[in-house]
């Protein structure tokens, strides 16, 4: 069964292509300074007394380079407040810790790359080049809170009430006052395997949590965490690099391995003894974060099966606790799900998926009493903002189609539903004091990312970034060639609806079929079929007379926890199941040719296209895998283990997962691998895994390494090259045009 999803696209395909120069993509474009989607905002957010209007932006030139702007509300002119080469040399080298916590949070840009307001709105703080800086508005200059050229300051923040300004040297949290210029170590104790403020590895990959410390909002104490790396298992491994090969000693808990021991401590900015909160007698927890509520810190402890997640009330004087509410699953608990925040009478708003889909709840001062505020087959995606004093919430998430993401507004008490934004697409907002205005962040697949400052009641007020697709528009000499998604729906076995999008160029018909290409992640957590802008590759595969496919499989994000529980204890078999399905549904096409069809994928897609070639040689042609996984017991714990339980429990179905036991059915010359290097997330193991079962039963495959690269690739040479290997591997087997 299939079904068409109608989007109601605001921009035609005429109306895009009108006064467009004929032009293909090509590698290079793909991966210009520029960028093809214009100019790039981030960061973009309100001063505390709305107003200003801050934000990264990439230069011109380089849009990976970010450098501080404002936007004055009032006058409407733009500035640049701090260019980051005016500060630190362009070319400064980032430490170790700071390069992995910039791969776990994804961030590939440089210059300036996160910063915060103080609560007064008088200082901007942001790290550069391993110092810390505080822009002054008064003085219109930026000045060095830190000037340590041995050392790297990491997670620096500004404190709740302004006073200080913190930040982790050497794996201990300092404190600098304002006032008196001093600088103060508050935590003791760090060296060897014992770490202070930091989060770990799985942490920061897997949880969500970058940071190791927490502010209470009068700035009298600061919960940190203390982390114990001993009993995690050391892997060396080799980094080639193009000057050279080091060894690396990397602290890495395997699925079924010990993870770090971790504890939190309250102490002060004076560095007072801390006081050791009461996680329980079972030490072999995560702690998914910490939240101040009502004078009192908010451990969020999450068992190691990941069924539980505890929410306890610590005493800040004793660190004794008590359980205010539990979240538990027969499967997982959802920690993206898992939104707290606090309200003015002592309750809070919860997220949580408890019904099956993730909604809001609304909880007394006693953490009792929960009143669900949403309800529906739909998913709040994230609390957007609080009014109290008008009672209302405004929240993002979508109700008529997964494929787009909307604002809505409802009341504290639980009411009728309002859509604020409407134009099809992606939506997202960042409100002001009072949710009085909001910064709207819009794309589609004909729109480019924008941004505008809209009132409450969804109305613009003025552009940000416009990002139109005028003459002087780097896309726009490719307009002529851009392809409209079109999607829709397939039935899985179950009856659930699964979602798609796909790209037909002129040149597939029932006379000349084409071939088509399946791109997929397939993995939880992730949502690859959206109303966005983006994707030029798969445009740029379309120029070349690729039909281009993508189907949301069973176990992706934003469908309902039922959607996401099928894959449990059964990575890789059900997706498949769910892309053959869609495989079937595209050979069915009069304008695809069934026997020319690959797939291609990046990490957990890089994984489904072993697991695709292997499991069913007989759909697809070739495949181009990415830093794919190769049997889950070599990622790490807290993802691995949330999704397929402890191998030292189901072994059997760790088996049934792995690549490893589906080699066999990868055909001679239908793979491309590719791996970088230096991967510290999939290690480099798992690609030689691969090697090596292919090679004993003497299957021929083709392979390409990065030396030097990480899972996420930086240096643009290697993006080309990577990216012209494989069309050419692609082309080759499958041969477009013909």
């Amino acid at each position: 069964m299939t079904r068409l999803i109608a989007l109601g696209l605001a921009v035609s395909a005429v109306a895009l292509t009108a006064g467009a120069s004929a032009k293909d993509l090509t590698i290079e474009a793909l991966h210009d300074e520029a960028g093809l989607s214009g100019p790039s905002l981030r960061g973009v957010n309100f001063s505390p007394d709305g107003k200003m209007i801050t934000m990264l932006r990439g230069r011109e030139d380089d849009a990976r380079t970010l450098d501080l702007w404002a936007y004055d509300v009032e006058t409407g002119e733009s500035r640049v407040l701090v260019r980051s080469d005016d500060l630190v040399p362009a070319d400064v080298e980032l430490s170790e810790e700071e390069k992995n916590r910039r791969e776990r949070q994804r961030i590939y840009d440089s210059g300036i790359v996160s910063y915060q307001w103080d609560d007064d709105g008088k200082r901007i703080l942001f790290p550069l080049g391993g110092d810390v800086f505080l822009y002054d508005l008064a003085e219109g200059a930026a000045i060095r809170v830190t000037d340590t050229p041995d050392d790297f300051e990491t997670d620096p923040k500004v404190s709740p009430d302004g006073n200080f300004v913190s930040y982790v040297r050497n794996d201990e949290v300092f404190v600098y006052e304002l006032a008196s210029g001093r600088e103060r170590q508050v935590t003791k104790g760090a060296g060897g395997t014992i770490r202070n403020g930091v989060s770990e590895f799985v942490a920061q990959e897997e949880l969500g949590r970058n940071t190791g410390y927490w502010w209470s909002g009068d700035d009298e104490m600061i919960v940190f965490a203390q982390i114990d790396e001993s009993p995690v298992d050391i892997v060396e491994r080799l980094d080639f690099t193009p000057e050279g090969s080091k060894t690396i000693s990397q602290r890495y808990p395997f699925a079924g391995t010990d993870n770090v021991k971790i504890k939190l401590g309250i102490t002060t900015p004076k560095g007072k003894k801390p006081k050791w909160i009461d996680l329980g007698e079972n030490e072999d927890i995560y702690v998914a974060t910490v939240r101040w509520h009502e004078g009192s810190p908010y451990v969020f402890r999450l068992s190691r099966d990941q069924k539980s997640l505890d929410v306890l009330k610590a005493d800040p004087k004793t660190g004794k606790t008590e359980l205010v509410f539990s979240e538990t699953s027969d499967t997982w608990v959802n920690l993206r799900a898992s939104t707290f925040r606090s309200l003015d009478d002592g309750g809070f708003l919860w997220l949580s998926e408890r019904d099956g889909f993730n909604h809001i709840y609304r909880y007394d001062a006693d953490g009792k009493n929960p009143v669900q505020l949403t309800k529906g087959e739909w998913p709040v995606t994230g609390l957007t903002c609080l009014d109290e004093e008008d009672g209302e919430v405004y929240f993002s998430g979508w109700r008529e189609t997964a494929a787009e993401r909307h604002i809505y507004r409802t009341t504290l008490a639980g009411g009728e539903i309002e859509q604020v934004t409407t134009e099809p697409g992606w939506h997202s907002a960042s409100f002001g004091e009072g949710c009085e205005a909001y910064i709207h962040r819009f794309s589609s697949q004909n729109q480019p990312p924008q941004a505008a400052v809209m009132g409450a009641d969804g109305t613009r007020r003025y552009w940000l970034l416009e990002n139109a697709l005028d003459d002087s528009h780097p896309y726009t000499p490719y307009l002529d060639s851009h392809l409209q998604w079109e999607f829709g729906q397939i039935e899985a076995e179950d009856g659930q609806m699964m979602d798609y999008q796909i790209l037909k160029p002129a040149t597939a018909t029932a006379a000349h079929p084409a071939p088509a290409m399946q791109l997929v992640y397939g993995g939880p957590g992730v949502q690859r079929v959206r109303n966005v802008w983006g994707n030029a590759y798969a445009q740029l595969l379309a120029d070349k007379g690729y039909v281009v496919f993508m189907l949301d499989n069973r176990g992706a994000f934003n469908r309902g926890k039922a959607f996401e529980d099928v894959i449990y204890h059964k990575m890789g078999q059900p997706e498949v199941v769910d892309q053959a399905a869609g495989t079937a549904w595209l050979t069915s096409q009069p304008f695809v040719d069934g026997s020319r069809i690959g797939v291609q994928g990046w990490s957990y897609g890089g994984y489904m296209t072993l697991m695709m070639l292997g499991q069913r040689p007989d759909l697809y042609k070739a495949g181009a895998s990415g830093a794919p996984v190769s049997d889950w017991r070599t990622y790490d714990t807290a993802y691995t283990e949330r999704y397929m339980g402890d191998p030292r429990e189901v072994a059997e179905a760790y088996d049934a997962s792995s690549v490893i036991t589906y080699a066999e059915g990868i055909k001679d010359d239908a793979l491309l691998l590719i791996h970088g290097m230096a991967d510290d997330n999939v290690i480099f193991q798992n690609a030689i895994d691969v090697m090596a079962a292919l090679q004993q039963q003497d299957t021929d495959f083709k392979l390409m390494t990065y030396p030097g690269e990480k899972h996420g690739f930086r240096d643009k040479e290697n993006k080309i090259h990577r990216d012209r290997t494989t069309l050419d591997f692609l082309d080759a087997r499958l041969t477009p045009g013909e």
